[in-house]
Order: structure tokens, then C-alpha cells, then sequence
């Protein structure tokens, strides 16, 4: 196979959304802040990429999954919007293989999703030989996925490791979608949310195997640095924000039984960044940040219950709450970055934001399942990473030597962020930005309180 190099991901470039044009000149303000301090090197750059591809296949296979065996309307869109996800990392691969090693992996990372199809339909129809089948054809997949990444990294992703990440691939998969059609939707979200967070930690593994495979194509630069970890930790939170936001909505507009359940893992999003805050900030730190951010959540819930009633003036007060939200946390974000995301600048993006929840929402509403999964999900999924670099941009052009690998404590906080983290130090630094934020705008709110 031919060397992996750092534009293995460069055609996916004009797929994934850019920060908007006020972010996108902040951020070339800050460029070299950001580059030196890890936030948007080489390395950390091709590990976004894959973070974005690998997290964004796994929401949409457990969507799909879950449509195709309810026989809803949005099935074939949800499988549609997954094959475009396949076809830009099969594009990636032919950039620098060619059409030969891209219609390889192409046919291999295939046939994994077509396996998962198999398994769905056996389960719908109970067929026991079926679902074996299905099982036993996974199993083949992992092994042949994973001597293609040894081969393609040349050793650096040794088979046997590449078993152990891709079988715990399948296996997130497998069990969200067999507690949900167990009716154990609890359980269904909590592995959803296991095996969301699971992909981040494919992407930082894969991308180091690549950069340590040929560092000079990537300038010698880290996949893991505590920017690069800031940046991938936000890119978590925000990108599986926007999927429990959409998906929930979509469940409460349908009646859903296990509409509760989602709200519960969009709930625990929540809470981990709020968490986070708390245990470096206390408790006062947290509520100066968590009721801005929930109230955004409760005002998309406001437009749901709206749509579901076909109360026009509830949907139009829904939608006016949001706009003064999006006043309110550009504000927050002014105060805590001094100016580093000005609030014109988070205005434009965070209503960027509230504008593709919406419309994915309006476009499933309407019946418009192509649009909904094929424009406005994947081009808010995608929204969510230009966002988490941009902020933890400004985070570390703000305080760099906070995330200098030599001023990282032993001793990490404890934080309820789901998952299970390969690196603690990105809690410290993700726990402390957070608490700076609240802090600042805190201290803001209570100055003004004190003038008047």
C-alpha cells in the first residue's frame, strides 16, 4: 500500500463546514497562537478530520438502525446520508492511493454497514440464522479492516490493536441497537453515548499511528497536545450536542417511546460540561454557565411541543427566546475569551448554530427526509467542529502557558464526562477554560449588577 500522507483528509475539506467568515478572520488573527500552542497543526488537523468522519458515521449507523427497524419514513435518507459519509472517506483514501486502494477500502468499510443492515433486518424478522450470519461477517470485517490499517501504517496500528478498536466498534453498535429493540432505550443511550465518545478515541489513535509513520509530512507536529486534546474534547461535546438536540426533537415530535431517554443523554451532555466547570469553579462557577446553555435546549424542546400542538404563536415566543440566547451566550463568550471571540463574531456563529437545529427540525417536520439528513444534519454535524476550534483557539491564545504539557498538574480533577478518556490532561485544561469562562462572566454580571 502507498504512504498515508497529510492530505489523506484534504478532499473532505470543502465538506466540512468552515467557521463562519467573523470566526474564520478571528481565527486567522490568532493563527500563530494557534499553531504554536497545538490547536491547528498538521497533526491536530488530520486527528479533527478523523474525529469528524468516525463520530458522524457512528451517529448516523445507530440512526439508521433505528429507523430501518421501526420502518419509519426517514429510513432510506438516514442510509443515504451514512453512504455520503463513506464516500468522503473513500474520496480521502483515493487521493492518495488511487482508485485501486480506495475501491479496497471502500469495499471493506462497506461491507461493515451493509453487515449492520443484515443484522437489523434479521432482528425485524427474527431470524435467528440470520442475525448469526450477520455476527459471524462482522467478525470477518474486523479482522480484514484491521490488516488494512496495519498494512496501510506500515506496523504503527499493529493488527492486534486494530482488532481490539474496531471489535469495540462493532460491538457499540450492536449492543445500542439490541438494547433498543429490547425496549431497554436507557441502556440504548448509554451506549450510544459509550460508543459516540469510543470514536474519538479511533481518531486520535489512527492519526498517530499516521503521523508517526511519516512525521515529516506533517511537520513533525502532535496528534496529542493539551490544545489539540482541548479542541478535540470540545469537538466531542458539541458534535454529539447537535446529534442528541436533533435526534431528540425528532423523537418528540413522533411520540417516541424512548423520547425521555434521549432527553436523559442530552441532559448528561449538558451536565459534563457543566460538571466540569463545578469541580475546579464550585457551584457558583456552574450556575453562571449552565443556565444559559440549558435554556437554549428547553427553547428547542418549546419549538417541538409548538409543532406537535400547531401553536404558531408558541413556535414564533420559541423562536424569539432563542435569538435573545444567542445575545446572551455571544456575550458570555465576549467577557470570558476579553475579546478573542468578539460578540458579533459569536453571534454569527452560535446563531449559525440555532439556525441548523431548526432547520434539520423544520425540514423533518415538513416531511423532507433528503433535507433533513442530507443537507442540514450533515451541514450542522459538521458546523459543531469549526466551532470547537475556534473556541479552543481563543482559549489557548488567551492563556498559553496554561497549556504547556510542563504545567499540567500529576493529579487530575475528577468530571463527569462521559466515556472513558485516554488523556486526563484534557479534562484539566477543558475543566479550567470552562471555569475561566464562568468566571469572567460572572464577575461581569455582578460589576454591572453594581453599578446600577
Amino acid at each position: 500500500m502507498g504512504m498515508f500522507k497529510k492530505t489523506v483528509l484534504s478532499s473532505c475539506a470543502a465538506l466540512v463546514l468552515a467557521p463562519s467568515m467573523a470566526m474564520a478572520a478571528d481565527h486567522e488573527d490568532h493563527g500563530e497562537n494557534y499553531e504554536e500552542a497545538g490547536v491547528t497543526s498538521p497533526a491536530a488537523d488530520l486527528r479533527a478530520d478523523l474525529d469528524h468522519l468516525f463520530s458522524e458515521h457512528f451517529a448516523l449507523t445507530v440512526a439508521f438502525m433505528q429507523k430501518a427497524y421501526d420502518g419509519e419514513g426517514d429510513a432510506e435518507e438516514a442510509g443515504a446520508a451514512l453512504d455520503q459519509n463513506t464516500a468522503e472517506l473513500t474520496a480521502a483514501i483515493e487521493s492518495v492511493y488511487g482508485s485501486e486502494g480506495a475501491e479496497e477500502f471502500e469495499r471493506i468499510w462497506q461491507s461493515h454497514i451493509n453487515f449492520f443492515g443484515d443484522m437489523v433486518g434479521a432482528e425485524a424478522e427474527g431470524d435467528e440464522e440470520a442475525r448469526a450470519e450477520a455476527e459471524a461477517n462482522l467478525e470477518n470485517y474486523v479482522q480484514e479492516f484491521s490488516g488494512f490499517l496495519d498494512a496501510a501504517t506500515e506496523g504503527n496500528l499493529p493488527q492486534e490493536a486494530g482488532e481490539e478498536a474496531i471489535t469495540a466498534h462493532v460491538a457499540d453498535v450492536t449492543n445500542t441497537f439490541d438494547a433498543y429493540a429490547a425496549g431497554d432505550h436507557q441502556e440504548a443511550y448509554e451506549n450510544f453515548r459509550h460508543g459516540f465518545h469510543h470514536m474519538f478515541d479511533i481518531g486520535v489513535n489512527l492519526g498517530g499511528a499516521i503521523t508517526e509513520q511519516m512525521p515529516e509530512e506533517f511537520d513533525n507536529t502532535e496528534v496529542s497536545t493539551p490544545a489539540s486534546d482541548l479542541r478535540s474534547d470540545l469537538n466531542h461535546l458539541l458534535s454529539e450536542h447537535f446529534f442528541l438536540a436533533v435526534f431528540g426533537m425528532q423523537k418528540g415530535l413522533d411520540g417516541a417511546d424512548d423520547f425521555d431517554e434521549a432527553q436523559w443523554a442530552l441532559d448528561e451532555n449538558t451536565a459534563d460540561l457543566t460538571e466540569a466547570v463545578e469541580s475546579v469553579y464550585g457551584e457558583e462557577g456552574a450556575e453562571a454557565f449552565e443556565p444559559i446553555w440549558q435554556s437554549h435546549i428547553n427553547f428547542f424542546g418549546d419549538m417541538t411541543g409548538a409543532e406537535v400542538e400547531g401553536n404558531e404563536e408558541a413556535r414564533a415566543q420559541a423562536e424569539e427566546d432563542l435569538a435573545e440566547y444567542v445575545v446572551e451566550f455571544s456575550a458570555f463568550l465576549d467577557e470570558a475569551t476579553e475579546g478573542g471571540i468578539p460578540q458579533e463574531a459569536g453571534e454569527e456563529a452560535i446563531s449559525a448554530h440555532v439556525a441548523d437545529v431548526t432547520n434539520t427540525f423544520d425540514a423533518y417536520a415538513a416531511g423532507n427526509f433528503d433535507r433533513t439528513w442530507n443537507e442540514e444534519f450533515r451541514h450542522g454535524f459538521h458546523h459543531m467542529f469549526g466551532l470547537g476550534e475556534v473556541l479552543s483557539g481563543a482559549f489557548v491564545a488567551q492563556n498559553p502557558e496554561m497549556f504547556a504539557e510542563d504545567k499540567m498538574p500529576e493529579e487530575m480533577p475528577a468530571t463527569g464526562l462521559g466515556g472513558s478518556s485516554s488523556n486526563t490532561m484534557v479534562l484539566w485544561a477543558m475543566v479550567t477554560t470552562f471555569a475561566a469562562a464562568a468566571g469572567a462572566f460572572l464577575y461581569g454580571r455582578k460589576k454591572v449588577n453594581t453599578e446600577q
